[in-house]
């Protein structure tokens, strides 16, 4: 079994793939997925599945939400036993699966592993694990899932996400690989324009593809959008990068750090 919460829920046995039929069966699934072999009580599965809006017999409406999910198990692998991946434990719903099993862990695995390379110093199989762990993503996390806690969620990984880009990315750097991490960088700048980090980074890039005009303008534009958006000046860091820069040596400068803490 393969269950995959970075993008459409799904789960998929083999070639198969199990037919949720509603966005609550899909949100069952992820919920269960996020907290593998832990058994999350029915209460708290009834208020994020519904939030305010409750049926009139919750209680029931999850029995049934869970056993047409085990049934979708059962179909999809061909096997009866799959259904009882989804247990009944202790007044709560619990999914047995190993944790490689689920995109999201491997995902956070991946990254543990990184997160050792670069403290090792070994950036370039740094990088090989960030590449993986980014190729897991298959479009916009949680699809099909609505409501509150679907909405934190994604908010966490979106910060995971972000993290894990920005720590590729300055692997790259520390490669000398800078004209190739020029383009995702400022894509990056262009969503988050008062990320000090990412703008950082990206003067970075630029001064080491021999293109020190540019990021002297990446500073003048974020400074601009700070002062106009938060009445504040940029912070000690990104300044220092920017001085560094205006007179040429910044190799003396300690490159940012986009550690994956």
């Amino acid at each position: 079994m393969e269950v995959r919460l970075l993008g459409s829920v799904t789960a998929r046995f083999g070639e198969s793939e199990a037919v949720l039929r509603s966005g609550r069966a899909r949100g069952l699934l992820a919920m269960l997925a996020w907290e593998p072999n832990q058994t999350i009580p029915d209460a708290v599965l009834i208020d994020r599945i519904w939030d305010e809006s409750l049926p009139r017999h919750p209680q029931a409406a999850l029995y049934t939400l869970a056993a047409r999910l085990r049934a979708a198990f059962a179909e999809a692998s061909g096997n009866a036993a799959e259904r009882e991946r989804v247990g009944r434990r202790y007044g709560g719903y619990v999914l047995l699966a190993a944790p490689e099993d689920i995109d999201v862990h491997r995902f956070r695995s991946a990254v543990c592993q990184a997160r050792e390379r670069v403290w090792d110093g070994e950036d370039a199989m740094a990088v090989r694990l960030l590449d993986r762990a980014m190729g897991m993503w298959r479009g916009a996390q949680l699809a099909g899932v609505t409501g509150a806690w679907a909405d934190r969620v994604r908010m966490t990984l979106d910060q995971e996400r972000l993290t894990t880009t920005l720590a590729c990315a300055e692997a790259r750097l520390r490669l000398g690989r800078h004209d190739e991490t020029v383009p995702l960088l400022a894509g990056l700048a262009e969503e988050h324009p008062l990320d000090e980090q990412i703008a950082s980074l990206l003067m970075v890039a630029l001064y080491r593809s021999g293109r020190q005009g540019e990021a002297l303008e990446r500073y003048t534009t974020v400074r601009t959008r700070l002062v106009a958006a938060l009445g504040v000046e940029p912070g000690a860091s990104i300044s220092r990068l920017h001085r560094s820069i205006l007179h040429g040596e910044l190799s003396s400068v300690a490159s940012p750090i986009a550690r994956l803490d």
